[in-house]
């Protein structure tokens, strides 16, 4: 009777081993998700041409007084137009 019941408490710390390094991991996976998620919502601003409409990174756009725009055509042409 004995010996059955020292299986019984081993198969249970196994048994409670087991759960916990699965939430571990478990956790160890979300953090990582979140990691991951937090990194590319950390982003530069967009903003559209004003020729075309584009959205494009802030850094990347031409600026021209509160416009931007995605190209140098579109900047002249956005000019050309304004200017009739």
């Amino acid at each position: 009777m004995s010996l059955l019941i020292v299986r019984l408490v081993v198969f249970v710390l196994l048994f409670w081993a087991g759960w916990r390094l699965w939430q571990y991991w478990q956790q160890m996976q979300g953090s990582r998700v979140e990691d991951k998620t937090s990194d590319k919502l950390e982003g530069e601003s967009m903003v559209p041409c004003a020729q075309c409409g584009v959205h494009l990174p802030k850094g990347s756009a031409l600026q021209s007084g509160p416009r931007y725009f995605c190209c140098r055509e579109h900047q002249e042409a956005f000019e050309r137009n304004a200017g009739e």
